[in-house]
């Protein structure tokens, strides 16, 4: 423990781009007044449906953002491995007292503690829009805490799969942005499912994200049902695959 401790230290200290968590912050608060307010004209005063509620589109994309910061927070964990690897630092750690899986499980706790303190300021920011939507509960946060937990897991374990595959600076960015970019928009992050094209639709239940932050919605709104429930199914067996799949990228990943 101490050892993953000190490597998580060092990630957060370190490895972090302090920029980037400037972008972090800035560009979600920016699209959910900007956008949210401006697309909600479009959508008008019904709302947008949520379980059997029906929420203003600014508190909706606000909820959504929650999800999708979380999953541009796990880029790290990538960035964090792929420059290990560049720099040389990677085969630097591993001859000092540091096994790969407490690499790895640095790694992961750096990604879950990121994702959960860019969404926890999300929340905070997004406040005013939620209120008079959202319905705290003690059950409705278990919820949003689980969905944030699995899917910092879920796209911390695809950025270090992509990480340990490819050899260029020029791949990683190319594919990270490419595989992020379809989770973000073929997903119910910010419109839901209801009125786009049918095989559109379907696509949306291929995306972890869809389920993330279906979940996250769940909860926020105390709209927490059967299918809810599946969703919770679902993204935990693709967690646990990705991790596994992760754990084996990084053991077998050559100095």
């Amino acid at each position: 423990m101490n050892a993953v401790a000190i490597l998580l230290y060092r990630n957060l200290v370190a490895s972090i781009d302090k920029v980037f968590l400037v972008w972090q912050v800035v560009f979600p608060i920016v699209y959910i007044f900007i956008a949210g307010y401006s697309y909600s004209a479009l959508i008008g005063e019904g709302g947008v449906p949520v379980g059997s509620a029906f929420i203003a589109y600014p508190a909706y994309l606000a909820a959504g953002m929650i999800g999708f910061n979380m999953m541009n927070s796990s880029t790290i964990a990538g960035s964090i491995i792929w420059n290990d690897k560049r720099n040389g630092m990677f085969q630097q750690i591993l001859v000092m007292p540091f096994a790969r899986m407490e690499y790895i499980a640095g790694s992961i706790i750096t990604i879950m503690l990121m994702g959960l303190a860019s969404a926890g300021l999300i929340l905070v920011a997004g406040t005013p829009t939620l209120v008079g939507s959202a319905v705290p509960t003690l059950v409705g946060s278990m919820y949003v805490l689980y969905a944030l937990i699995t899917g910092a897991i879920f796209f911390g374990s695809i950025a270090i799969i992509i990480s340990t595959r490819l050899k260029s600076n020029e791949g990683f960015n190319v594919i990270v942005n490419s595989v992020f970019l379809f989770f973000s928009f073929v997903s119910t992050a910010f419109y839901p499912t209801q009125g786009v094209p049918g095989a559109l639709s379907t696509a949306f239940y291929f995306n972890p994200l869809t389920y993330i932050v279906d979940i996250t919605r769940a909860g926020i709104f105390n709209q927490i049902d059967f299918f809810t429930n599946v969703e919770v199914g679902i993204i935990a067996a693709i967690t646990a695959a990705a991790f596994f799949l992760a754990t084996l990228s990084m053991l077998r990943m050559k100095i």
